[in-house]
């Protein structure tokens, strides 16, 4: 056993030449620094139990002047007797060394779950596809295009299918090319046809109708963001350098010149960057870009999500769709290139999405058209009528 004076340190196991004894005493006898309880190692930088480590996380912040003792700061902290004073408990958090900077905020915490889940739906997708090889599904004569399955074939249909339909959604809103300067809040008003446009597309998919009313709301509305940056990957011409929708005329477009105002030159580069990756470096087509917009609609660590198991499954359901169209286009050795690429990028428009965010909240809300404000959670002060309009 540790000594009182040092709980949470394990003395050396010396007298043992047994490799498997030491790995199982390395794992077994920690102690929290803070209390003398059983721990399975360091939190925020130091050797604690389970229960200290969620105390530290939940009061550390507030710092110990929040505090006061009821005694006279000399409560002795053991495991029956740690939940009595926060004022010493926290105060021996951080003389064993524990650090509140290690601390995740709660945008840092979801910003970990988004890439975690991410990660691991590209490790499922990997898992999929070696189990499918090593079972000998894909043979020597098969290795070089692989053939869509009908239902394949019936998903993409569908999905290429409701994105073409959807722009057929029309207001009366044109680019106000009169301005001498654009803005931000330009852009967010201009931006409602694609958002009208993505709602109607997603109504059209049988497995998002499925869902309730109020998952597809918090989908739409928590990927706002992300779906409009993809979609306009979709709607770029690389060759005239503008984006506009095939059915829309050219009094539509919109320049690089006019992004760039209302962006700023910061945000508009980290947008191009994006775009470019995409539309000319990973020379993703129509399909893939749809798929990849259908796979970000999908996400399941959006807010307020009901039914997270089955958003988790029609991800993954596409992410698969988007493996074998790639397949059914090019060789093995490209698709192993450019799938990772691909869904990587679902994590690349998080750190654009959280960019254009931050603009965002500057952007007075006066003027802002009802269905954007109710899309983007912006400052709602006069919210008459607002819902009465938004197609969601």
């Amino acid at each position: 056993m540790p000594t009182m004076a040092n709980p949470y340190h394990r003395p050396m196991d010396l007298g043992s030449n047994d490799l498997a004894h030491k790995t199982r005493k390395n794992k077994e006898d920690k102690y929290c620094g803070v209390c003398g309880d059983r721990a399975l190692g360091y939190n925020f930088d130091a050797i604690s139990c389970e229960s200290c480590k969620a105390f530290f996380r939940r009061n550390a912040p507030k710092g110990l002047e929040y505090f006061k003792c009821p005694y006279e700061e000399k409560c002795k902290m053991d495991v029956s007797n740690r939940r009595f004073c926060k004022r010493c408990r926290l105060r021996k958090c951080f003389e064993i060394g524990m650090r509140k900077e290690y601390i995740l905020t709660e945008e840092e915490k979801l910003r970990k779950r988004q890439r975690i889940e991410e990660n691991r739906l590209i490790q499922k997708i990997r898992d999929v596809d070696k189990t499918k090889t090593q079972s000998g599904i894909v043979s020597t004569s098969e290795n070089r295009l692989r053939a869509l399955e009908p239902d394949e074939e019936y998903m993409i249909d569908e999905v290429v299918g409701a994105y073409r339909q959807s722009l057929e959604v029309s207001i009366a809103s044109e680019l106000p090319k009169d301005k001498p300067q654009m803005h931000m809040k330009d852009l967010v008003n201009i931006a409602e046809l694609s958002v009208r446009r993505v709602i109607d597309m997603a109504k059209k998919i049988k497995s998002f109708k499925a869902l309730s009313q109020t998952d597809q709301i918090s989908l739409l509305k928590g990927g706002s963001i992300e779906l409009l940056i993809l979609r306009s990957v979709i709607s770029f011409d690389k060759e005239k350098n503008q984006w506009l929708d095939p059915l829309d005329s050219e009094d539509h477009s919109m320049n690089m010149a006019n992004l760039q105002e209302g962006e700023g030159a910061t945000l508009f580069a980290e947008h191009m960057k994006f775009t470019k990756s995409l539309a000319i470096d990973l020379k993703a087509d129509e399909t893939m870009l749809i798929l990849l917009l259908v796979i970000s609609l999908f996400s399941p660590d959006r807010p307020n999500i009901s039914d997270k198991s089955y958003v988790c499954q029609e991800q993954e359901k596409y992410a698969l769709l988007l493996l074998r169209y790639l397949e059914s286009r090019y060789s093995p050795y490209t698709v192993r290139a450019i799938y990772p690429k691909l869904l990587m990028k679902l994590t690349d428009i998080r750190d654009l999405n959280e960019e254009h965010s931050h603009v965002l909240l500057k952007v007075n809300p006066e003027g802002i058209q009802p269905l954007m404000k109710e899309v983007l959670d912006m400052n709602l002060k006069d919210t008459t009528g607002a819902n009465c309009d938004s197609p969601m």
